[in-house]
């Protein structure tokens, strides 16, 4: 059994954030080209702040 003190490993969750916004952008209505553009800015954001989280 582990000690409860333990470190346990990291969940990621932005990909179920990236498509939770994504797909309430589609549901609202959003023209095809503005949900791409929105995706492709998560997606930027998150490596942005993911390379940036390493150094």
């Amino acid at each position: 059994m582990l000690p409860s003190n333990s470190p346990q490993p990291q969940r990621r969750t932005w990909p179920y954030a990236v498509t939770a916004v994504t797909v309430l952008a589609i549901q609202q209505g959003w023209a095809a080209q503005q949900v791409i553009t929105l995706a492709v800015s998560l997606l930027v954001l998150i490596a942005l702040i993911t390379s940036a989280g390493r150094e």
